[in-house]
């Protein structure tokens, strides 16, 4: 049995003091793994239910974990329950491993929404890089029951999400290798091959199946999608092709440009303030719709 622990954290947002409750380790899957565990961060104090922030990690899906939700919290300010989510790792499962367990996360903090004071119909989702690959495909493959997976105690609930915030996530496995790029994405060591299981030019049909580019509808989530321009590891190409898609399918989108960013280099304080502002109107209907706009590294 996996035993929970609720502490308290002072995290410093601005110059402001934001006090949260720390619930770690909830068990999504029920199964005991450590890398299928969430930790969930409280307003201290809630009042009526509050709308949720799920943060995916980054790392090439072969490291990283949970632990690192600093950049979320401090974007919450108290106003969102946040919730991190470990998720296995190429080393233990490849593909389609990622997205079950993202999508069994999100079913469970859905179904337990009522017992920690979260509202279940505002859930948002945000992610950097590898994390940013899934959040996107959290936001184009709602309810679908191939990637959804049947993982958890709650197999067969929704699986929507209100808006996604993607950093630099890669959306299109295919035409990656060939964008321009500091590593090869093609090679069955690559990162892509690592999840993928093999050459990833050699499974395409898999190489779509990942991508959410070949899943964009007119029925999917809100997405803000901020890229560098000078982004060495996935092609800036990547987040300005998957927002022309988006557009083209009807999809409420917004493509924040770093210009002389890199994989996460440069992004200052305008890129919090898209974000926050992103949030306000998708989870709260406040403040502007937003729209397409470059902002300089650093700004």
């Amino acid at each position: 049995m996996v035993r929970c622990l609720t502490v308290l954290f002072v995290v410093m947002v601005s110059e402001a003091i934001a006090e949260v409750k720390k619930v770690a380790d909830l068990d999504y899957v029920g199964n005991g793994n450590p890398r299928q565990m969430l930790d969930l961060y409280l307003p201290e104090k809630i009042d009526e239910p509050v709308p949720v922030v799920i943060w995916i990690h980054g790392g090439a899906w072969r490291q990283g974990s949970k632990k690192n939700a600093g950049r979320v919290l401090r974007v919450a300010e108290g106003k969102y329950a946040v919730v991190s989510v470990g998720y296995r790792l190429t080393q233990e499962a490849q593909w389609p491993a990622q997205i079950h367990d993202c999508k069994a996360a999100l079913r469970f903090v859905r179904a337990n929404a009522k017992k920690y004071g979260l509202d279940a119909n505002k859930i948002a989702v945000w992610g950097s890089s590898a994390g940013g690959h899934l959040v996107c495909l959290l936001g184009t493959t709602q309810n679908d029951e191939a990637l959804d997976g049947k993982l958890g105690p709650y197999v067969g609930a929704k699986t929507s999400v209100n808006c996604v915030v993607n950093f630099f996530g890669p959306t299109d496995f295919v035409k990656m290798d060939s964008q321009g790029s500091s590593m090869n994405h093609n090679a069955a060591s690559s990162p892509e091959g690592q999840l993928l299981g093999g050459v990833v030019s050699e499974l395409t049909q898999k190489a779509k199946e990942a991508s959410a580019h070949y899943h964009v509808s007119k029925d999917d989530a809100a997405i803000l999608t901020v890229h560098g321009t000078k982004d060495r590891l996935v092609p800036y190409v990547q987040g300005k092709a998957f927002d022309e898609a988006l557009d083209k399918a009807g999809v409420r989108s917004v493509l924040l440009t770093v210009e002389g960013g890199g994989h996460g280099n440069g992004f200052g304080p305008s890129v919090t303030e898209a974000v926050k502002t992103f949030l306000q109107r998708q989870l709260f209907g406040k403040g502007e719709k937003g729209k397409d706009r470059s902002v300089k590294a650093g700004q």
